[in-house]
């Protein structure tokens, strides 16, 4: 914090997050694998307190009732698609598969028919899918993500409304790949829009993951007894003030210390999250390039049957994905 910063006044409302700059495609130098400290700072409160917010507080997803759940994933799911750098640039297939308009999903949270073929409806589908349920559970069965819902948090208004969330689950094993049950035309229609997108964030996860286990006994420990958490998506609405949105991560690093977790990672794809992890003390360990090289077909209409962009990148923004850890305890 500069020195020039005026004193904290908790009546005009939280200040706004500093620019966070992140290396472009063409610094090469600055990509992959950080330069990392001896030692990980503790996570700062401290410097974070004046760009908290003292109007809204989150709670944990799971004390949301199921219609609450679903407005938390289309609320997330319509934010992304406006604001998130790859997944507005994306194009899905021109058309949904043959068989989806009329297939109906069953699970907890009631019973549904795909919807619009839009970007919005598909990370909103993947959100239920792969975050607020199983998505290894057989299709007669599904079950909801209860630790997923446990360590999520949502800003609700006082009429109910969810207007923000941060979407947080245990880190998975790095050496684990999960099954994913075959007979789901929801879940094979999602996997076909994201996997570029997984893709990329897997890559940088594995390489940013060896990477701290091997210069950090602690956090080796930490992984392997399931103490570290991912803060994987947040979120606004309109509703909900840019200024007062960071406080869905801070909280969300003094929720899994609650929780006795050790660590908490965050794939930071857009530079606001970068400024909110180096608020925090998070140390940069691993990045990723959107326009290192073309991944997706090159094109300005949308395909049949698979994923483009208009230049062939997975963003149009020359920047890319940073992997952050804040240590916790």
């Amino acid at each position: 914090m500069t020195s020039d910063h005026k004193a904290f006044d908790s009546a005009a409302g939280p200040r706004s997050l500093a620019y966070c700059a992140y290396p472009r495609a063409r610094d090469v130098a600055q990509q992959g694998l950080q330069a990392l400290p001896e030692i990980l700072p503790l996570v700062d409160f401290a410097q974070a307190h004046p760009y908290r917010s003292r109007r809204y507080t989150p709670i944990a997803a799971k004390r949301l009732v199921a219609t609450q759940v679903l407005e938390m994933a289309q609320m997330v799911a319509t934010s992304f698609a406006r604001r998130e750098p790859m997944a507005r640039h994306l194009q899905p297939p021109k058309y949904p598969p043959a068989g989806l308009v009329k297939a109906r999903h069953t699970d907890p949270f009631g019973a549904a028919r795909f919807g619009p073929w839009s970007t919005e409806t598909l990370l909103c589908w993947f959100i239920r899918l792969f975050v607020l349920t199983d998505p290894a559970s057989p299709r007669s069965a599904i079950q909801v993500n209860t630790e997923a819902l446990a360590q999520s948090l949502a800003i609700v208004e006082p009429t109910g409304q969810v207007i923000g969330a941060a979407l947080n689950e245990p880190l998975p094993p790095l050496d684990v790949q999960p099954e994913l049950r075959r007979d789901d035309p929801f879940l094979s229609t999602v996997l076909l829009f994201v996997e570029p997108v997984l893709t990329l964030l897997s890559t940088q996860d594995a390489a940013a993951l060896m990477a701290l286990c091997t210069q950090y006994p602690a956090f080796r420990v930490a992984y392997a007894q399931r103490k570290v958490g991912h803060h994987f998506m947040v979120a606004r609405s309109d509703a909900l003030p840019k200024a007062h949105t960071f406080e869905l991560v801070a909280a969300t690093a003094a929720h899994y210390q609650a929780l006795g977790y050790a660590f908490v990672v965050v794939e930071a794809t857009n530079q606001w999250t970068g400024a909110a992890c180096e608020l925090l003390g998070g140390v940069r360990v691993y990045f990723a390039p959107y326009q290192a090289q073309a991944t997706v077909p090159q094109s300005l209409e949308p395909l049949e049957g698979t994923v483009t962009s208009r230049n062939g990148f997975l963003s149009d923004k020359d920047s890319g994905s940073m992997f952050y850890v804040i240590r916790l305890t």
